[in-house]
């Protein structure tokens, strides 16, 4: 396990650790496998079908959950350019200075000296693309970020383009390998970033391969897909609005593009020799009201909340990940060295996240007891059953249900001083951070 934070290991004290070269991953291959990470774009757990939802419907994401390992607490930041960041680099928003989302007049990139599992992945070896949604910095200025990150080939949304912001769904602006793709209306944007990744796959599915799909959907504007518009309304009923009903179909083209990667991997035979990670960057659109068995759920993306945070995480890889749910806490933070571990990669530097590849295979390991929050000013650090901000507040947050979970119950008692004053230990250390770490200048919270 490579990190810097390791959880709290006391009540007293923060171990920060310096990074050591982890073992291949039990369980895993010991060859090198093909590793996919998707990330949807606003979608919190409760988008899912698998995790409870009663109106999306999403096949393939629930056979990926019953035939791999669904995560039932798993974390990121609550919008979008801090959990991109994260994900990639392994190290804490407040140690890159990247706690809120880039605006189309902010001119910051993600720096050089940010390294990613691009970076890890391509020195060992692997052939590399990335495509979908990059908004680490404009595309018309820099349109070769992803190369310099370590990315072979990607199919990246501009975002801006000539000073405006571009379409990432219909009449799409797209940066492909250096040249620019301005389509039409008829033209729609994940069409041609999931063709990239499925192309990418036919003509390097005899080396080991890291893709990495931020995808565009299925953040707003909420508009209807193509061929999705006339779908049956069988499980939408008359209160939804035009925006939840047309969220619900852009979930289900989602899954779908999901569905045909994982059919292109058994095209090739590659199944058994690949890992995929679906997760979300942060919760849903605060527009969106979702239904779950006991409750309604309005979305909580941009809020340190439940909704705003806790997002869905599914591990598959037929023959290696037994399936299972697992309650263990995990945070986006830890994928680099989770994926790394099992692609026997020795990381070069220290990073924040932690190991977690035996969670995917359900052989013995350190778990993680805490996560630990930024965004913006704001800070968080969460154990199984508390939450506590920057601010002292305390949130009790049972999970027996998704009503107890989702309900931001405060913790009042003084039966929970002790708890309090644990978990305020850990995040002491946490923020203090920012203060020790000049990279935490490279991007100020607005």
């Amino acid at each position: 396990m490579t990190h810097i934070l390791r959880a709290h290991l006391s009540a007293l004290c923060l171990a920060v650790l310096l990074a050591w070269a982890p073992d291949p991953a039990a369980g895993a291959d010991p060859a090198q496998p093909n590793v996919i990470v998707i990330m949807a774009d606003d979608l919190g757990a409760e988008g899912l079908a698998c995790y409870g939802s009663t109106i999306y419907t999403t096949p393939n994401l629930d056979r990926m959950a019953a035939q791999g390992v669904r995560f039932n607490n798993a974390y990121a930041t609550p919008l979008c350019t801090p959990t991109r960041v994260m994900i990639m680099s392994g190290l804490y928003p407040n140690r890159t200075g990247f706690k809120a989302s880039i605006g189309k007049d902010d001119e910051v990139r993600l720096p050089a000296s940010i390294r990613t599992f691009g970076h890890d992945f391509h020195n060992a070896g692997y052939a590399t693309a990335i495509a979908g949604k990059w908004q680490l910095g404009q595309f018309d200025e820099y349109p070769d970020q992803p190369i310099q990150h370590g990315f072979d080939d990607y199919s990246m949304w501009t975002w801006f383009y000539d000073g405006k912001k571009s379409s990432r769904y219909y009449s799409p602006h797209i940066y492909s390998n250096s040249k620019l793709f301005i389509g039409t209306d008829k033209d729609y944007g994940p069409d041609y970033y999931s063709k990239h990744l499925l192309d990418f796959i036919d003509t390097n599915r005899g080396k080991p391969f890291l893709i990495y799909y931020p995808m565009a959907l299925v953040h707003s504007p909420f508009k209807h897909p193509p061929s999705l518009e006339k779908l049956a309304r069988t499980k939408y009923t008359d209160d939804l609005d035009k925006s939840t009903v047309a969220f619900g179909h852009m979930v289900t083209y989602m899954d779908d593009i999901v569905g045909k990667i994982m059919a292109k991997l058994k095209e090739h035979g590659l199944e058994k020799s690949t890992l995929i990670l679906f997760t979300g960057d942060n919760g849903t659109h605060a527009s969106i009201t979702s239904k779950l068995p006991d409750m309604d759920l309005n979305g909580g993306k941009g809020s340190m909340t439940e909704a705003g945070t806790r997002v869905p995480l599914l591990a598959w890889w037929p023959g290696k990940i037994k399936p299972g749910v697992r309650d263990e806490l995990f945070c986006l933070v830890d994928v680099l060295p989770t994926i790394a571990s099992v692609a026997g990669i020795r990381l070069d530097r220290e990073v924040d996240g932690m190991d977690l590849s035996h969670n995917l295979f359900g052989t013995a390991g350190e778990d993680r007891q805490q996560v630990l929050m930024s965004f913006k000013k704001g800070y968080f650090v969460r154990d199984r059953r508390f939450r506590l901000h920057e601010n002292g507040t305390l949130y009790d947050i049972p999970v027996s249900s998704d009503k107890e979970r989702y309900s931001e119950a405060k913790a009042g008692s003084e039966d929970f001083n002790s708890d309090r004053e644990r978990l305020g230990a850990v995040l002491k250390d946490f923020m203090a951070i920012e203060q020790a770490n000049t990279n935490s200048k490279i991007r100020k919270a607005k």
